[in-house]
């Protein structure tokens, strides 16, 4: 075979994991295909970086927690249960992992700010906008991680009650209560701090 032949046999198989489901690409690193895992790291290292992040409060922590994810799932793939959905089970390690990693070091957590989308405003808006995403940012890192990482799963990621509550392993109405208590407190943190005489006029 050429090696044209060979790129473009590479290229379709490529191309073929690209279109594979999770379920089959769990299946297929399990009979030992490593680019199939390959495939998963790809479809969900952005996702974890993102969970994984209030837990670890540094761009570099992130990077390393993220594929320390990756190599617990690996090592664990056998007892992926199919019936369930992989991206639920893999964000499950990641939240187990960064609760571990919370509870050896208590160190103040902060949110990137390059890891949400920014609207391009005039100069005036862009710096309010700044100063109000700041303040929930802030806001958001004062919470127990018990009430934050909800925070974070729901609006940054829009997972689904049913995905938070697998990954947190608790229940839906458990879930609902965490959330509601979170976001008065965040109202309440919010409110704390907007300057006096600032209110409705």
């Amino acid at each position: 075979m050429t090696v044209g032949g060979w790129r473009e046999r590479i290229k379709r198989l490529s191309v073929g994991r690209a279109r594979l489901s999770d379920n089959e690409l769990v299946a297929r690193s399990l009979e030992g295909d490593v680019r199939s895992y390959e495939e998963l790291v790809k479809r969900y290292e952005r996702l974890v970086g993102r969970v994984i992040y209030p837990y670890a409060g540094r761009d570099a922590a992130v990077e390393d927690l993220t594929q320390e994810t990756f190599l617990r799932a690996y090592d664990r793939l056998s007892t992926f249960n199919p019936d369930y959905r992989f991206k639920t089970w893999l964000l499950a390690i990641a939240n187990n992992l960064g609760i571990d990693t919370l509870r050896r070091r208590r160190d103040v957590v902060e949110f990137n700010p390059d890891l949400h989308g920014r609207v391009t405003r005039g100069p005036e808006a862009a710096a309010a906008q700044a100063e109000l995403s700041k303040s929930v940012r802030d806001a958001v890192v004062s919470l127990p991680e018990a009430y934050s990482v909800p925070l974070v799963l729901r609006y940054a990621e829009g997972l689904s009650y049913a995905e938070i509550a697998e990954i947190l392993e608790i229940s839906i109405p458990a879930l609902k209560s965490r959330l509601f208590r979170a976001r008065n407190m965040l109202a309440g943190s919010l409110e704390d701090e907007r300057p006096i005489g600032s209110g409705a006029r």
